[in-house]
């Protein structure tokens, strides 16, 4: 049982401490025209079999962004990581989750939400404060705090913008713009 508590906390720790590196990575992403629906996709892949998800999809198969398809997959996967962990219904315990994305002149505006409670409007700004961790995160041992900065750092290493907002129905929405692929 002991080896066990070890092996758990020692993944934890290694997890942490590549949270460590991925905030502390410098310089600009290697741009690429990436299929965001690839991307989507392969990140999707690994939560299809939980039963406590339930992804609504909304964006076309042709949508293609400017980014670094590893680091952008990175990045849905965290905000997804995050609507499970923070954004799950209290009265089904299923986090219900709408992923939209549609070109606009030169950009693409990708909407990752969850339909949980929100955060108050004093941690909204904050959420992307390195180290800084929401009410609803201190209840959990795990994590550094560093998953939305780093999104947010990783996003603007590819040119992008990345926004947080509560949703007007309620529910917790990730606004991420991106240079469209193959518009100069």
């Amino acid at each position: 049982d002991a080896r066990s508590h070890m092996a758990a906390d020692i993944s934890q720790l290694d997890a942490i401490i590549g949270k460590f590196l991925d905030y502390a990575r410098p310089g600009n992403a290697n741009l690429q025209n990436v299929s965001l629906r690839e991307v989507i996709d392969a990140c999707l892949f690994g939560f299809q079999n939980r039963t406590d998800l339930r992804i609504n999809l909304e964006l076309s198969n042709d949508l293609a962004v400017l980014g670094d398809a590893v680091e952008l997959g990175r990045v849905i996967t965290n905000l997804l990581e995050n609507a499970l962990r923070y954004g799950k219904s209290v009265d089904t315990g299923v986090a219900m989750v709408d992923i939209a994305a549609k070109a606009r002149d030169k950009w693409v505006l990708i909407r990752l939400r969850d339909h949980g409670i929100g955060v108050s409007e004093a941690q909204l700004n904050n959420l992307t404060t390195p180290f800084y961790r929401g009410e609803a995160a201190r209840t959990a041992a795990n994590g550094a705090g560093l998953g939305l900065a780093i999104v947010e750092r990783t996003i603007a290493r590819m040119g992008g913008t990345f926004a947080l907002s509560n949703a007007a129905s309620g529910g917790l929405s990730a606004n991420i713009q991106l240079r469209r692929a193959g518009t100069g």
